[in-house]
């Protein structure tokens, strides 16, 4: 949720149009922090979960995690502000406002599937649920962009050209994470030897 805060407040700072309305910013967590969530809530565990060091009592739950919070706020918060600011000149605010929050949308369940595992680029698609998931939150977002319903939330349709573009720049957060990941491998491997 770093980036719908982060896209909210500089968008407040700077005297834009929000990009998001409350309505569509209570849709964004309907549509990837519930079905998502529950999806990997039932993942399998890794491996090699029981062959890694216990963690302190002491340490918080998310440790070793900053660095992937950081990089996916501010880059989930460039790519919908871009994706944004580069409609808003070229379409409506409306339409503007539904190309962010779908490209938001998209971004959140591409990162999900880098949640999965601390190890680079693993089965992207081992998860059943998880892709159950995905398609149910991709499915209500259409339903609601392509029915009478996109009126209730200020969204309109998009044209299917568009989608290339928020496919391309949602799934930004995955291949980021995944690097992100290999470098915190290398990391800990050099690390390790430094030990040895």
């Amino acid at each position: 949720n770093a980036s719908e805060i982060g896209v909210i407040l500089f968008a407040m700072v700077a005297g834009m149009p929000l990009p998001l309305l409350p309505l569509q910013i209570l849709w964004v967590n309907l549509m990837t922090d519930s079905w998502p969530a529950l999806a990997l809530g039932v993942d399998k565990a890794e491996g090699d979960v029981m062959k890694r060091k216990p963690r302190k009592p002491t340490e918080s739950i998310f440790a070793g995690l900053t660095g992937d919070f950081i990089i996916t706020g501010l880059l989930g918060t460039l790519v919908v502000l871009g994706i944004f600011i580069w409609a808003e000149g070229v379409v409506e605010l409306a339409e503007a406002r539904t190309i962010a929050l779908s490209t938001l949308i998209v971004f959140e369940l591409f990162r999900a599937y880098s949640c999965r595992t601390t190890k680079p680029f693993q089965p992207v698609f081992a998860n059943k649920w998880l892709n159950v998931a995905t398609l149910v939150s991709i499915g209500l977002h259409l339903l609601i962009l392509y029915t009478p319903l996109h009126v209730a939330f200020k969204l309109v349709p998009l044209g299917w050209g568009m989608w290339w573009k928020i496919l391309l720049l949602g799934s930004t957060g995955f291949f980021v994470l995944e690097i992100w990941k290999i470098v915190k491998y290398r990391r800990t491997l050099r690390s390790a030897e430094a030990l040895l």
